[in-house]
């Protein structure tokens, strides 16, 4: 190879190298370029892509929302926290705050169903807590202040449902019975605000603790439930629709454990059914005004029956003496010294009622013949006690005029009593429905 061949050679590759040298400044350079472009972006843009993160936003609205609450625009406040919701429906801050807006506004029982609201949208032990603790406090509340209701036990096992551990809870359940279900008490007759009767109320939630307790059977529990069961007032009123309910509970939480004193409630309650069933027909016949099969009642079996074991004194768990009342819309359960017994309302105890037998239960014979006595006060038509009718229907042993001479022997009589501020007058017939009937006004 000759000088100029290897010189050439030497100059291709000196060329080679500086093309090589070339493009890789060329791609330093490109890098550079991009890399300065990145940075670049990266500084402008930094405040436009943090604020586009979801968790920064839901900061900024509740930061408003805080800021409408010091100025006590409330509204606006909880419009924040829901535009925070909207943007993350499982941000737990934003339920936590809106809760707090409600509470500054004074609405307990709004922030205490965000609280819920919250709880079930999140699952968050912590709002869990915070609403039970809310609803602890309201129940105490209101029982510091004399004010104990069904919709205060209502908190208290609403509570028991989300935590059976809660010692607070059973205490409060046994300060609610104290309250409630102790003494002289209309409690499961009266209405709340909404219309619902005493009795639905407390059927409704002693349900619901039985409900918990097939979950969880606490022992704590099983106590309160068998003691809300049967109330310890000396006298409770209730109505009479709300027996086969009031049975049908007694049954369930018998299942748990059968007392000597749940099943005397039992079977008080059974023979107020029973009571109700015999009477049935009695009113049926009264309130048709087609009195003659009433005789034919006065006569029955079961009525005789029922009357002698008043004058035997030998009626069990029926309380009554001489009259005794047969109502069809108010019963009052007692029990003396852990013995139930019950009676049906009469007009002084009840005047709104739509009618009252009575059944008389004195010991007075007529030649050796036993009296039957039986009789009706209709619903009132004005409204008012006055003027008040009975009707009242004697089987006995008396004169009765034949031929001019005056008889005895057995024989109906019909009266009519209507009372009036002014005084009563009456219409009587003798003889009702024999052979021998005669009538007299007085």
């Amino acid at each position: 190879m000759d000088e100029k061949e290897i010189k050439r050679k030497k100059q291709a590759v000196a060329a080679r190298e500086q093309r090589r040298r070339q493009r890789r400044r060329a791609v330093m350079i490109e890098r550079t370029v991009i890399a300065l472009l990145i940075v670049v972006f990266l500084v402008g843009g930094t405040t436009l892509v943090w604020n586009l993160m979801p968790d920064v936003k839901v900061a900024k609205r509740l930061e408003a929302a805080d800021a409408f609450v010091e100025t006590r625009n409330y509204e606006e406040a909880i419009a924040s926290c829901e535009e925070a919701l909207q943007i993350d429906s499982k941000s737990v801050d934003a339920y936590r705050a809106m809760a707090g807006v409600y509470l500054n506004s004074r609405d307990r029982e709004a922030a205490e169903q965000t609280l819920y609201r919250g709880w079930e949208s999140t699952l968050d032990e912590g709002l869990l807590q915070e609403y039970c603790i809310h609803l602890l406090n309201d129940a105490v509340e209101e029982m510091n202040g004399q004010n104990c209701t069904f919709a205060t036990l209502d908190k208290c096992v609403t509570v028991l449902e989300k935590d059976q551990d809660s010692a607070d809870v059973y205490q409060l359940l046994d300060a609610c019975y104290e309250r409630l279900l102790t003494g002289e008490s209309t409690i499961l007759c009266d209405m709340d605000e909404n219309g619902v009767s005493g009795f639905n109320s407390y059927f409704s939630l002693v349900n619901r603790m039985l409900d918990v307790y097939s979950k969880n059977s606490k022992a704590e529990l099983k106590e309160e439930i068998l003691k809300f069961a049967a109330p310890s007032g000396n006298l409770v009123w209730m109505n009479v629709d709300n027996l086969q309910e009031y049975l049908e509970l007694i049954g369930k939480v018998s299942a748990l454990l059968e007392t000597e004193s749940l099943e005397q409630l039992r079977l008080c309650l059974e023979k107020a059914v029973w009571a109700q069933d015999i009477f049935g027909r009695a009113f049926t016949i009264f309130e048709s005004a087609d009195y003659e099969p009433i005789k034919e009642f006065m006569q029955s079996e079961d009525y005789v029956s029922i009357r002698d074991q008043f004058i035997s004194g030998t009626m069990e768990y029926w309380s009554g003496k001489t009259y005794i009342p047969v109502s069809r819309e108010r019963m009052k359960l007692m029990n003396q010294e852990g013995q139930w017994s019950f009676s049906f309302a009469d007009f002084d105890e009840y005047p709104q009622t739509s009618g009252v037998i009575n059944i008389w239960g004195a010991k007075q014979e007529d030649a050796g013949v036993q009296r039957l006595c039986i009789s009706y006060e209709p619903v009132s038509q004005s409204g008012e006690y006055y003027p008040h009718t009975t009707y009242e229907f004697v089987y006995l042993y008396s004169n009765v005029k034949i031929a001019g001479e005056y008889v005895p022997q057995m024989n109906y009589r019909f009266e009519i009593r209507t009372a009036t501020p002014e005084g009563t007058t009456s219409q009587l017939i003798g003889d009702w429905g024999g052979e021998y009937e005669w009538t007299m006004e007085y």
